[in-house]
């Protein structure tokens, strides 16, 4: 018996896909490619009376004139079956709030600024502009332009840098242009350009480079190409393209790199591709595409990353694609897709980066859905969604873009249009679950784009039409797609996944999206100098995303660099050389006491805790005569910014300044790279270095002691402590802040400790190994001294 199974992906590029078969769920996982995958999701169903022709049912509120404004989607609904108002939503049900009610019909939402205009109708003043702020008080009738029930009829809005231009009528002027700022004395006539009550009609409205260029009839020269910049003595013909009393009537205004094309006829050559600088001698015919007097009827003009695509007829090929650099040998025929003069018929296109995607028909398998790279070979079917011949269309429509995916409505014969997703090969074109089951139509339609969020209306069949939403689904937040380790050994792929426990349901495989499973992702370890890992995870039902990450692993290095650099507190004066008394008595971590009454301190570096919370293993079995303490050195690539830290190592410090064995994994430093060096001691105020210094042959070195260090321009910070011919930086800082500083918190620690001895204690400005009146002394001296450099 032939069972139907029909599977919807639910995530890629490792797709797993729902499945129905006779009421059993199945999982299936097919390779597929570099997706968000999305459910269409019901946003609110805004009118829940019941459907008197089906009770179980509830009728449509209507959704129309969907418009991006203020971070939302604005909207007309209707919450009953009579009264129309205005709405808007952020995409969430409790978000989805009702404005206003309005008196009558409206349309045309368009948004400017702070404020929504439309066209609403009452009984007292007919069709006329109104305005809204978002609040039922300011939503509102802006002006009654044409006394009477029958109103003004505004249209054709048009914002140009925060001014609303329109179409508007009334019985003195006729059809003329208009403007408004937002309030009823700034909403006025632009100019009468047809004197008397016919109007010159303008329409085409287009913001062309903060200028308003549009189409109308002076009465003399025929529907021509205007432009106006907001006043009646700015408000011109630009060029009468077809002299005399006939018309041009340019159409379909599309900007690239600041050049105007369209189509006009000039009475010679039919409709060809103009284009236009803004002035009348830049207004000229681009390609006489189809010779003579025929019409190429360039449509669809479309801006593909800095070209012009457009569909033309130039009479022997049909209408096909083309593209256009602005000049006329540039002006080409991309592809012949259906050979002969019957043409593909390119519709409805859409450019994602430098691919353009369209309808076409190669004529053997009907309207289907074909991309380009503006080349011949590189024009082809993405796919034919419905099988069949000629008649046998998918008739791809509403093509958008979320996140470089294509999304559109297609019919696969089986269902209606419905939604369906596209990354640019045959593999990756699949249709999102059906809103309305079966071959009824969803309608979905009202399509607008805001913030990687498709909103659109449809119909599932029970609720009528109402508001619907496809989103992109939450990625995967990699702390790092290829990052290097030194041989760290176990290492746990979800920690380089920041939101990892948003998500569920991981599944992590190595090699390839269809590689083996990891089976302890907390615990791998790296056999080789280069892996790829590959993470697909489920975010509720519904949506999941997918990431990789290349981990490559390299030796650790004897070290990395070496810095210079005085400590103040052990310093003596005149010596040039710091004292080494940590060392001596036994106190420096991992050493054991001389003392009898010292206490010991792990071996490990002192610089685990608060504030550094540096994780390194550092650590000296035996140390060196000659070492006074331990310093942490680390590498940034802004000095004003310890966000951008790539290095960090803990090491000791000679009584010389030396600091020669800084170890540590260098995988985030690249040579040949300049990098700002910074030094935080416990007990010191922390400096980074003014100039930065070349990362070459996989070492640095940086010396503090001959150059001052970075004092932050137009503040009174300090920098280090100059004495004896040498730089050093200054004591006092025990309680770390964000930026440096030695004030009375300081002292605070100080009283707490005071009395210590035989201890590494932190209140040890002088790091004799004791706390008393010698290290009060050292903060007194250096009390309210702070850096601007932050750590």
């Amino acid at each position: 018996m032939l069972r139907l199974l029909r599977c919807y992906p639910l995530h890629e590029p490792y797709f797993l896909f729902y499945c129905k078969l006779i009421g059993i769920f199945y999982f299936l996982g097919i390779y597929g490619g570099l997706l968000h995958a999305q459910t269409p999701v019901l946003i609110k169903d805004i009118n829940t009376q019941p459907d008197p022709s089906s009770p179980s049912n509830t009728l449509s509120s209507d959704p129309r004139f969907l418009v991006s404004h203020k971070g939302a989607v604005y909207f007309l609904a209707k919450q009953n079956d009579n009264t129309l108002g205005l709405w808007k939503s952020n995409g969430k049900a409790t978000g989805t709030l009702k404005i206003k009610d309005l008196p009558g019909t409206a349309h045309g939402l368009t948004s400017v600024g702070n404020f929504l205009y439309f066209t609403a109708d009452d009984l007292n003043t007919g069709h006329e502009i109104w305005i809204s702020d978002g609040t039922p008080s300011g939503t509102l009738l802006l002006k009654d332009i044409a006394s009477g029930f029958v109103g003004s009829m505004p249209e054709s809005y048009t914002e140009v840098n925060g001014t609303l231009y329109f179409v508007a009528t009334n019985d003195t002027h006729g059809s003329e242009l208009w403007k408004s700022d937002g309030t009823a004395a700034g909403t006025v006539m632009v100019k009468d350009i047809l004197s008397g009550s016919t109007g010159s009609n303008p329409q085409s409205l287009f913001n062309f480079n903060g200028t308003l260029y549009f189409v109308a009839n002076d009465g003399t020269n025929g529907y021509e190409l205007w432009k106006s910049d907001g006043t009646a003595g700015g408000t011109v013909m630009l060029k009468d393209i077809q002299t005399g009393s006939g018309s041009s009537i340019p159409q379909y205004f599309t900007n690239i790199n600041g050049t105007l094309y369209f189509k006009a006829d000039n009475g010679a050559n039919g409709y060809e591709l103009w284009k236009s600088d803004g002035t009348a001698g830049g207004t000229v015919m681009v390609k006489d595409i189809a010779s003579g007097a025929a019409h190429s009827m360039p449509q669809f003009l479309t801006n593909v990353n800095g070209t012009l695509y457009f569909a033309a007829n130039d009479g022997q090929t049909g209408l096909e694609l083309w593209k256009s650099n602005g000049t006329a040998n540039g002006t080409v025929l991309v592809a012949d897709i259906q050979s002969g003069t019957k043409g593909s018929e390119p519709r409805y296109l859409k450019a994602i980066g430098s691919t353009v995607y369209f309808s076409a028909t190669n004529g053997i398998t009907g309207q289907e859905l074909w991309k380009s790279d503006g080349t011949s070979a590189g024009t082809i079917m993405v796919k034919n969604i419905r099988p069949g011949d000629e008649s046998s269309s998918s008739l791809p429509l509403l093509l958008s873009e979320i996140k470089g995916a294509l999304y559109f409505t297609a019919t696969d014969g089986t269902t209606n249009h419905e939604w369906w997703r596209s990354g640019g090969t045959e593999n990756l074109t699949t249709p999102l679950p059906e809103i309305r089951m079966g071959n009824a139509s969803s309608a979905i339609g009202n399509v607008v784009s805001i913030a990687d969020t498709l909103y659109f209306t449809a119909d599932n069949g029970t609720q009528g039409t109402e508001l619907w939403k496809l989103a992109a689904c939450l990625p995967l937040n990699m702390i790092a797609s290829d990052t290097t380790l030194c041989s760290p050994g176990a290492i746990s792929l979800p920690g380089f996944v920041s939101n990892y426990n948003s998500f569920n349901n991981h599944v992590w495989r190595q090699g390839s999206w269809d590689g083996p499973i990891v089976s302890n992702p907390t615990s791998v370890t790296l056999t080789s100098s280069k892996t790829d890992f590959f993470l697909v995870a489920q975010l509720g039902s519904t949506c999941a995303s997918s990431a990789r990450i290349t981990i490559r692993t390299i030796a650790y290095p004897d070290y990395v660099g070496s810095v210079v650099v005085m400590l103040e507190g052990p310093y003596r004066k005149g010596f040039g050389v710091m004292s080494n008394q940590l060392n001596q008595q036994g106190l420096l971590p991992g050493q054991s006491p001389v003392s009898p009454f010292g206490q010991p301190t792990s071996a490990k570096q002192p610089y685990s805790g608060a504030p550094w919370f540096y994780n390194g293993n550092e650590s000296v079995d035996s140390y060196g005569t000659n070492v006074t303490d331990w310093v942490l050195v680390s590498l940034r690539t802004n000095r004003d910014d310890p966000k951008t830290t790539v290095f960090r190592a803990a090491a000791t410090i000679e009584t010389n300044g030396s600091v020669s064995n800084i170890k540590g994994c260098p995988s985030k430093l690249e040579n040949f790279t300049n990098y700002y060096v910074a030094v935080e001691h416990r007990n010191h105020v922390g400096i980074v270095s003014a100039t930065p210094t070349l990362f070459i042959n996989n070492h640095f070195f940086y010396d503090f002691t001959i150059t001052q260090s970075y004092i932050p321009a137009g503040t009174p910070g300090i920098g280090q402590k100059y004495l004896d011919n040498r730089y050093m930086m200054y004591v006092g800082d025990i309680q770390k802040n964000q930026v440096g500083d030695v004030n009375a918190g300081d002292i605070v620690l100080w009283q707490q400790q005071n009395g210590q001895f035989s201890r590494y204690s932190t209140a040890d400005m002088n790091l004799d190994g004791a706390v008393n009146a010698l290290d009060n002394i050292m903060w007194l001296t250096n009390n309210g001294l702070f850096t601007g450099a932050k750590f």
